[in-house]
């Protein structure tokens, strides 16, 4: 007997989707780029996103609370709500430039350029519903995302984990390391 599958509650998705009118920033807390409060357009902290490395990640705010984690070899999940009984929001391949997402029963298709710390998302043949745009020292970030569906921004926190995570470990492994 297969386990029974629980619908998201994608009210809290929707809320936070309302508030941050479409973007929202990410600024650093710690020196190593772990840690990055989530800012709505008047500066106020909304919530954080805590990176852990290729293995994960962790997100809040209010009362939402979501996970990514690797799931092996090379795939990504995230899950949202209780920890007695979360709900799988989203999934992905784990490709460094052009990962296929599938968030919320649709796909998007998307592409990350390390090198300009840039990242997009949209449906295949679509244009794009999800924009990131780094610095250059992967500290900060400014995040664009279309509101009116549940969709995007969910993805936009995910590709904003993962840029965070894929540059950060370039960094570490410095020239000629990699």
């Amino acid at each position: 007997m297969s386990p029974m599958r629980i619908e998201p509650d994608l009210k809290p998705w929707i809320n936070l989707g309302e508030t941050l009118a479409g973007s929202f920033a990410a600024r650093a807390r710690g020196l190593l780029a772990s840690d990055f409060a989530l800012l709505d357009r008047h500066g106020e902290e909304i919530g954080r996103l805590e990176v852990h490395g290729h293995q994960g990640a962790g997100f809040g705010a209010g009362d939402l609370r979501a996970r990514i984690e690797r799931v092996p070899p090379n795939h990504y999940k995230m899950m949202s709500g209780s920890t007695e009984f979360p709900t799988e929001v989203l999934t992905s391949t784990g490709d460094a430039s052009t990962p296929e997402i599938m968030c919320l029963g649709h796909p998007y298709r998307a592409r990350l350029s390390l090198l300009r710390n840039r990242a997009e998302a949209g449906p295949p043949g679509g244009e794009a519903t999800v924009r990131i745009t780094g610095g250059l020292t992967n500290r900060r970030y400014e995040v664009s995302f279309e509101a009116r569906i549940e969709g995007p921004l969910p993805v936009a926190l995910f590709l904003l984990y993962r840029i965070v995570a894929l540059r950060r470990e370039a960094y570490r492994a410095g020239p000629g390391k990699g």
